[in-house]
């Protein structure tokens, strides 16, 4: 049989070890909370699409190169 007083004291070792840990968890949260909110302030904003022209291909004599027969060929051997 236990001595009831050896109980007891474990018991209150194991009660103030489970005070420790939840007192961690505690300021853990509140300094996960404040990374979110400090995370949220900087967060980059949807950027905005910007669309363009892409430049027209031209030959030094300035006409369209088109595909010629290179394309005509590769297009015809593509499956």
């Amino acid at each position: 049989m236990k001595d009831i007083n050896e109980v007891l004291r474990r018991k209150e070792m194991d009660l103030q070890q489970i005070q420790k840990e939840v007192e961690a968890l505690r300021v853990a949260a509140r300094l996960l909370s404040e990374d979110a909110e400090a995370a949220a302030a900087f967060a980059p904003r949807a950027a905005t699409p910007v669309s363009y022209a892409a430049p027209a291909r031209t030959t030094p004599s300035g006409t369209d190169p088109g595909y010629g027969a290179v394309g005509d060929a590769a297009a015809k051997n593509f499956p």
